[in-house]
């Protein structure tokens, strides 16, 4: 009796298991596919003409030049960029030559007595001259020597010049009135002395080369540096 009870036990089991595994099966759960979003074309693209070119510049610094070629690579533009090397005026430059070290102290102190005191001899210098000054306005620079000139004594004005570097981009298949330089502004870049004008087959520039100095300057290679210009 026991042995059919063991039986009947074992085969409602089994009944029971193959109803939950077959029989009993969950209904599928449908799963909503997320709608895809389709890329709209971004309205900072800049439309390529043909034969068009723009000249973006000058950048002074080279890390920002990387920034402003970022940007202009995110407008979908292809950027060439150019070194600039030109020779830019520095102020005006007043001093007096002497025949010697003391010709120059004598100077020196004729200058300071009447009231000039920025006035200082030049160091190792083979001229023995004595700098009255440098400024930025040649009115003043003039005005100086006058003053210098009024003791008997024989001031040059001498124009300063420096070599700086700036960057220059070239836009092929731009229209140079078509580009706004007020979207460089919006991300951060200083665009007061940026200017966008059309590309030329000569330049009175050269890329990636060293402009000459521009003739008659009065400025030589081998003068010492004076100072700031006030």
């Amino acid at each position: 009796m026991v042995r059919i009870v063991v039986l009947v036990l074992l085969a409602a089991n089994l009944l029971y298991f193959g109803w939950s595994r077959w029989v009993r099966k969950e209904a599928p759960r449908l799963i909503a596919p997320e709608a895809a979003t389709a890329s709209a074309p971004s309205s900072s693209d800049i439309a390529s003409t043909p034969g068009a070119c723009a000249l973006l510049g000058p950048v002074a610094d080279e890390v920002r030049a990387m920034e402003v070629e970022q940007l202009l690579r995110d407008m979908r533009i292809r950027p060439l960029r150019h070194t600039v090397s030109a020779e830019v005026r520095n102020g005006w430059w007043v001093h007096v030559a002497s025949a010697d070290a003391a010709a120059q102290a004598r100077t020196l102190r004729a200058i300071q007595e009447a009231g000039i005191s920025d006035a200082f001899a030049m160091p190792d210098d083979p001229e023995f001259r004595v700098s009255v000054g440098v400024f930025t306005e040649e009115a003043r620079a003039q005005a100086r020597a006058a003053a210098v000139r009024a003791l008997r004594l024989e001031p040059r004005v001498t124009e300063r010049m420096s070599r700086e570097t700036s960057f220059w981009f070239e836009l092929p298949g731009v229209v140079p009135a078509s580009f706004e330089l007020s979207r460089l502004a919006a991300e951060g870049i200083d665009t007061s002395a940026l200017q966008v004008d059309a590309c030329a087959d000569e330049r009175e520039v050269q890329f990636d080369g060293v402009t000459p100095a521009a003739p008659g300057t009065g400025a030589t290679s081998g003068e010492a540096a004076p100072g700031a210009a006030v």
